[in-house]
């Protein structure tokens, strides 16, 4: 399948940033963030509902519930900055918003092993959010009239359930009940002071398309998971003196973690420092 981009265009928000908020500090939380970005994919079928809405009229409706949607959450259409401590400029540059076509059939994308490679095209990112949109969203079209919307949102200014209360009040504009979509707040700075430590120095990732970068798929039956955490559960309680479980994330990380440490032990001969960086949730933790 080819990927073909037919517009690219910046969406800013309805009412400008007021004075007040035109620097936005970024809590220590979000200071020791990597500056790359995270991303979601939505495929939509076309239904009873939609049936002689036209491609044009959906990305219209589309972009004129973006044009109402950053109002609430204002950092997203603005950009980073690293320079004089770390803060995101809300001048208002606005949200990327791509079209594109794809000369092929959805059906191919959902079926049977996914295609690694065109999942990636469907969801393109900066390889650095210095400087780029925050914010970037990508609505392909297929030639059987299907969507897929792929959205990379950085991990400087939220995390998955910000993207989530993101996506929920673009959906409500789009519904026209923008007024019931839920207000984030985004003053966690005022939590979380930045320290005068530096900066961590992250390298930006490679360029996916590189012979360094390699995206893959691994799957899990229940089964394995189970047998993994067998070991590790019973570790666990001997070290903890808390009845602590051992979850998924922790066994399948371990395992490919281990997998990684090895296959570098045998390619240098010797076993060298690695940092593995993990996602905590704090919510339950600072509310």
């Amino acid at each position: 399948m080819n990927v073909e981009v037919q517009w690219k265009k910046l969406v800013k928000p309805s009412v400008p940033t007021p004075n007040n908020r035109q620097k936005l500090k970024l809590s220590s939380v979000d200071e020791i963030q990597m500056p790359n970005y995270t991303g979601i994919i939505f495929s939509y079928r076309d239904n009873a509902e939609n049936h002689g809405v036209d491609i044009p009229q959906r990305l219209g409706q589309m972009e004129e519930s973006l044009f109402k949607t950053p109002q609430l959450f204002y950092p997203m259409a603005r950009r980073y900055v690293e320079d004089d401590g770390c803060f995101i400029e809300c001048n208002d540059p606005g949200v990327e918003f791509i079209h594109a076509k794809v000369d092929g059939q959805m059906d191919k994308l959902l079926h049977g092993d996914p295609d690694m490679d065109l999942l990636d095209h469907l969801s393109t990112f900066p390889t650095n959010v210095v400087g780029n949109s925050l914010v970037a969203i990508q609505v392909k079209t297929f030639e059987c009239g299907r969507l897929v919307i792929g959205l990379r949102f950085t991990r400087k200014i939220g995390d998955i359930s910000t993207m989530a209360m993101f996506i929920h009040s673009w959906a409500a504009a789009c519904r026209g009940t923008i007024d019931m979509a839920i207000c984030p707040s985004f003053e966690l700075s005022s939590l979380f002071h930045m320290k005068e430590a530096a900066v961590p120095n992250w390298p930006p990732p490679r360029t996916i398309g590189t012979k360094e970068f390699v995206m893959t798929r691994l799957s899990f039956s229940s089964n394995a998971i189970l047998k993994l955490k067998a070991p590790a559960t019973d570790d666990a309680k001997d070290l903890m003196a808390n009845d602590s479980k051992t979850s998924r994330v922790d066994v399948v990380s371990a395992l490919i973690s281990r997998a990684l440490v090895d296959i570098d032990r045998n390619k240098h001969g010797d076993q060298r420092n690695f940092m593995i960086c993990m996602t905590v949730n704090l919510r339950e933790k600072s509310i």
